[in-house]
């Protein structure tokens, strides 16, 4: 019995500090077994052009992928897979748009619960590292007046 993957759709979703290049060897692999392979660069991400003073909230960062979902045909269902943080934007997507999912896939992934914002995972994640381990990383907000942080910065080795 053959299966007819064309009609499966996974979109892929990369994680903290990367872009949709990160899958580049996943597409491929998925491509030639016949699925339709969509792997969009997150707001601020990748070769997406958009500042990260233009994507203030983590919905604004997700609206990519949001787009892809809203565009779908009523009767598409999609495999929406989330690396890293990529797993909070999946888990926003399946919440805005759970008619249009036919699973998710949480890839190494932060994966929120039900009962606390998304940010609980991240918030709890940096709140028991000491602050030794972030060595030069930065924690900012990117609009003034704004207390709550909204980007990390890396050290340049």
């Amino acid at each position: 019995m053959e299966i007819n993957n064309s009609s499966k759709h996974i979109i892929l979703i990369h994680g903290a500090c990367h872009g949709a290049w990160s899958w580049y060897k996943v597409t491929t692999q998925l491509q030639s077994a016949g699925y339709h392979v969509t792997v969009p660069d997150m707001a601020a991400s990748g070769r997406d052009p958009r500042q990260l003073a233009d994507v203030p909230r983590f919905r604004d960062y997700s609206q990519p992928l949001l787009d892809i979902l809203g565009s779908l045909p009523p009767e598409e269902k999609v495999i929406l897979v989330g690396h890293s943080l990529g797993g909070i934007n999946i888990a926003l997507a399946m919440e805005e748009f759970p008619e249009k999912i036919a699973a998710a896939v949480f890839l190494s992934a932060y994966m929120p619960d039900s009962d606390s914002p998304p940010s609980h995972v991240i918030d709890k994640y940096i709140e028991e590292r000491p602050l030794s381990t972030w060595m030069d990383t930065e924690f900012k907000s990117v609009s003034s007046g704004n207390k709550i942080l909204t980007s990390m910065l890396f050290d340049r080795v």
